[in-house]
């Protein structure tokens, strides 16, 4: 694979990260052009922006959190947390990833003492990807992928190594006294409230002379999702290569309109007919990414870059049969934001192989389909009548779906909200992954297959809305 394709960026992803480029300590840099303390912090000067309608304020989004362990100073930490303004020297945070920096924020705790931290807003974008690794030493990692050592300077304030050559740097602590913090939308694409509600107080600023606010679009945004799932999905690929007994693995993908939630590979022809190696690959997947629910395999030449063909194929080619081209996991270890998890944490998962031959579907008159009592409207997403998106009346039920003789010439039927353009492939599967547990949303008829995926009665998760004009 050449690094143009996904293959080939996690091989060299994998090549480099593999290495560590110790970074170097200089003198000065452009990030003291300009230094703010006491009095003269003022964070309402800094361009931070409020995203969404439903959010609690304005966000920080690009903002490395830096700290080291308080139980071995050697280590340095840089994480992703979220952080709302709150006044002119303070931000109410969340370390809910409960990750290193939550770990180092507890042990402070434990010890009574505030915890020295400072915050990069603009930096390499080597930097951005090593911290959403979610590892220690990203300085090391971030030479090691820029193929040179970065430059560190000192804080003013606080014992910590920043980049010479940073935008803007927040000096600071986290205090032991909490602060109010939140709702902001999340990756799933719907606000949430959850919080460690941490009080980070600023007592330094300093940034370049021309200084550019950074910020990475929150919410299922491709550049958000990107950012934090090419890390993961980088050592998550070596390991399937790895770890499977025979080369299988053709491409794979995390769909941004996913969000995490759903994973598709194609498998290469050459072992495509194994029986079972399909199924293998997959409980390998789910295995290395528990944020993972939903996993396809399709045959290799699928074009996994467009959702509507991903749809299509599995439509077409999958037997939806239980233990066949359907299996189901329920109760797993599962990521906690998952708005369509019962108990947080815990979600069923499916498994499809869509490895078979294409079953030919029949054919679906639309202005027919739309006549049948309790179907509000009807698409036929890819354009081919295997694949049908239904919006339902409220009250119909949508078992029911599989018995109309109207809709027998589809073999994927997929009930969606009013707020999901059922001519969007991708909406669809925004839907999918983020509105049902397979285990109960999936029934399955006569090698038919309905997704049920609507929220649900006891639904609270709020859909963020775009655009904030007020």
């Amino acid at each position: 694979k050449d690094t143009g394709s996904r293959l080939g960026f996690y091989d060299e992803w994998n090549k480099r990260f593999i290495k560590d480029v110790e970074p170097i300590t200089v003198d000065s840099g452009p990030v003291k052009d300009l230094r703010f303390k006491g009095s003269k912090v003022d964070l309402t000067t800094l361009p931070i922006p409020r995203f969404y309608e439903q959010d609690g304020g304005r966000y920080v989004t690009a903002g490395l959190f830096l700290a080291r362990n308080p139980e071995n100073p050697d280590e340095v930490n840089l994480s992703f947390v979220r952080m709302h303004l709150q006044g002119k020297d303070r931000f109410g945070v969340s370390f809910h990833s409960r990750g290193h920096m939550w770990q180092y924020v507890e042990k402070a705790k434990e010890a009574g003492k505030p915890l020295d931290s400072a915050v990069v807003i603009g930096a390499h974008p080597a930097l951005y990807l090593a911290a959403a690794a979610k590892i220690t030493n990203e300085y090391h990692k971030a030479g090691a992928l820029m193929g040179e050592a970065m430059e560190l300077v000192n804080c003013d304030t606080v014992d910590l190594p920043i980049p010479a050559s940073a935008e803007i740097v927040l000096e600071g602590q986290v205090m032991l006294e909490p602060e109010d913090e939140g709702p902001f939308t999340e990756y799933t694409g719907y606000i949430s409230g959850r919080s460690t509600r941490n009080l980070f107080k600023v007592n330094a600023i300093t940034r370049r002379k021309d200084s550019i606010f950074m910020a990475v679009a929150p919410s299922n945004s491709a550049e958000h999702l990107l950012l934090s799932g090419l890390p993961k999905q980088a050592r998550i690929s070596r390991g399937i290569i790895d770890f499977m007994h025979t080369p299988a693995l053709d491409d794979i993908i995390w769909p941004v309109w996913a969000t995490h939630f759903a994973c598709f590979m194609t498998i290469k022809d050459t072992v495509s007919a194994s029986p079972g190696l399909a199924q293998q690959m997959s409980l390998l997947l789910l295995g290395l990414d528990h944020y993972v629910k939903i996993v396809g395999v399709l045959p290799e030449g699928t074009d996994l870059s467009n959702t509507g063909e991903i749809l299509e194929t599995i439509a077409s080619r999958c037997d939806f049969q239980m233990n066949s081209g359907v299996n189901m996991i329920g109760k797993v270890y599962s990521q906690w934001l998952d708005p369509s998890s019962v108990q947080a944490g815990i979600s069923s998962k499916m498994i499809l192989d869509a490895t078979g031959p294409v079953v030919k579907s029949g054919e679906v008159d639309l202005a027919k389909v739309k006549k049948i009592k309790g179907i509000a409207d009807a698409s036929l997403v890819s354009g081919s009548t295997s694949l049908c998106a239904i919006r339902l009346d409220s009250k119909a039920a949508v078992n029911k779906l599989l018995d109309y003789d109207e809709l027998k010439g589809s073999r994927l039927l997929i009930a969606v909200d009013d707020d999901i353009d059922i001519g969007d492939a991708r909406q669809v599967l925004w839907a999918i992954a983020t509105r049902s547990q397979p285990v109960d949303a999936v029934s399955l008829c006569d090698s038919r297959m309905v997704i049920d995926a609507r929220k649900g009665e006891n639904w609270t998760a709020t859909r963020a809305t775009l655009p904030f004009n007020k």
